[in-house]
């Protein structure tokens, strides 16, 4: 019993020195906020794993009470204000992320989740040749392919008038387009009946499962070190995280040991042929290591780019006058669609207000990305923030500033026609030197997909509204109400 009390009175200080420390002694504490989210990073668990995903929404809502700078956890701002994005998100100088944060996937070791500024751009140097305008131009055609294949699939449930799951059938696109060029081989998702085989459960498990992470990163490890069968019979769900990180590396794997042969035959660049014959240090060059950065490519090059297909497709199906100028300026362009060249396709300009729309309805990611700067102070206003605090924006903040953008909820591809103001409050991708790689791939495939398959396709929606393409969950990516079933229509061909 003495010993019990002991410890109950040695917790008590702790406790007690842990509140003075952080409520009184932090170099955070004049900054406003809820004292909770100042006292322990519990407040953030509660909103975000508790209630699902919900911290993103509830920063917003903290900001309308206490001001456009605010603290958010014992060591991290949040900053509401899109004129400083630029500044918090330059391109020159040191920006670390927040160690907290690389948690999220059990700190490993691809570029997203790298800390130091100099080892990501290490890591980054040989993998942005892949995503420059140059190189996508030249990965066209196999973009092209996917899209015509899917486009043979529509025709199919045009003449039998079955449902069509339509994101289902985009994130098959772009799963496959993003293994063809990853590995040469794509996962050929397209050819799956009614686009079943997806990695839609895999990636919700990774991704609710990372929020947890957050809190607790050795779990990551933990689920990598147990053997398929364990993790099956004690939680199946999770064994979508744990395959498709194992899958990935196998790949990698695969590429290292035929490498030679494999290259001869391949009819394009591919990401990680090139990546094992880059002078990259050996010890980056691991399959563990290229195993997490597969994961971060895949994961990033389809469900972003499916989600903003299945929001733009959405908005324009359901909005008649949108959908008849959109079909009238692809009738108007002719050979530009038959050839379906993205920087031609940019040109159309109801199109490209059409893209830039659902992009920016589709958020990118919705969870805040942290930077820390270690050698200067950074200024806001009357505010001088420390050297190496964390400090975050968040990108859907400022894509649904209803100042920026009046009616920030509303598909208004007008907005952006010959609007050139907007394009610096565009930041779904990201800005500086780690903003997103993949903008130049998945702004070509949104041209190209929705240029084809709205030129050859009608649809009427089935059993579908607009809580179907609206965040609910906000989980790195965002996520709507669970019960959706996505974006369904029924296809009818014009062509």
């Amino acid at each position: 019993m003495a010993l019990l009390g002991g410890a109950a009175a040695a917790l008590c200080v702790y406790l007690a020195y842990l509140a003075v420390a952080r409520l009184l002694l932090s170099p955070l504490a004049g900054f406003p906020g809820p004292r909770l989210a100042a006292l322990s990073n519990w407040y953030e668990f509660y909103y975000d794993v508790v209630l699902q995903g919900q911290f993103t929404a509830h920063i917003q809502r903290l900001h309308r009470r206490y001001g456009p700078i605010i603290r958010i956890t014992p060591t991290e701002l949040h900053i509401d204000d899109p004129d400083f994005f630029d500044v918090l998100y330059a391109r020159d100088g040191r920006r670390n992320k927040y160690a907290y944060f690389s948690g999220r996937f059990g700190y490993a070791s691809d570029s997203f989740s790298t800390i130091q500024h100099e080892l990501h751009q290490l890591r980054r140097k040989p993998l942005s040749p892949f995503f420059s305008a140059k190189r996508i131009v030249e990965f066209q055609p196999v973009i092209r392919a996917h899209v015509s294949k899917l486009c043979q699939k529509l025709a199919g449930y045009a003449e039998d008038g079955r449902v069509l799951a339509l994101s289902r059938a985009f994130m098959a696109l772009t799963t496959d387009i993003i293994t063809e060029y990853a590995f040469a081989k794509s996962y050929d998702q397209l050819e799956s009946p009614d686009f079943q085989d997806t990695l839609h459960d895999a990636l919700v498990a990774i991704y609710t499962t990372g929020h947890f992470a957050l809190h607790f990163p050795i779990v990551f490890p933990i689920l990598d070190a147990l053997p398929d069968w364990l993790v099956t019979k004690m939680e199946p769900r999770l064994l979508p995280v744990v395959g498709l990180r194992k899958d990935l590396g196998r790949r990698v794997g695969e590429i290292r040991n035929g490498l030679n042969d494999l290259h001869k035959k391949v009819e394009h660049p591919t990401i990680f042929h090139e990546l094992l014959n880059s002078d990259l240090p050996e010890e980056e060059k691991s399959d563990a290591r290229l195993g997490d950065e597969a994961q971060l490519i895949i994961a990033a090059g389809l469900i972003t780019t499916s989600w903003a297909l299945s929001v733009a497709s959405f908005h324009i199906i359901n909005n008649p006058d949108v959908a008849g100028k959109l079909r009238r300026e692809l009738r108007g362009a002719g050979a530009a669609i038959a050839d379906a060249d993205w920087h031609a396709l940019e040109k159309i300009d109801y199109l490209h207000g059409c893209v830039k729309e659902g992009i920016r309805l589709a958020h990118g990611v919705v969870t805040r990305n942290p930077r820390l700067l270690p050698d200067v102070e950074l200024t806001y206003g009357e505010w001088v923030i420390p050297r190496n605090t964390p400090v975050s924006l968040t990108s859907v903040d400022v894509l649904m500033n209803e100042d920026i953008f009046p009616s920030p909820k509303e598909f208004r591809p007008e907005r952006w026609l010959n609007n050139q103001n907007l394009d610096r409050y565009f930041v779904p991708f990201g800005k500086g030197s780690r903003m997103c790689l993949g903008l130049n791939l998945a702004q070509a495939e949104l041209y190209v997909a929705i240029a084809t398959i709205f030129s050859q396709f009608d649809f009427d929606l089935y059993n579908s509204d607009l809580s179907d393409v609206e965040m609910k969950h906000a989980y790195l990516v965002p996520y709507t109400k669970w019960e959706s079933k996505g974006v369904r229509v029924k296809v009818k061909s014009i062509s």
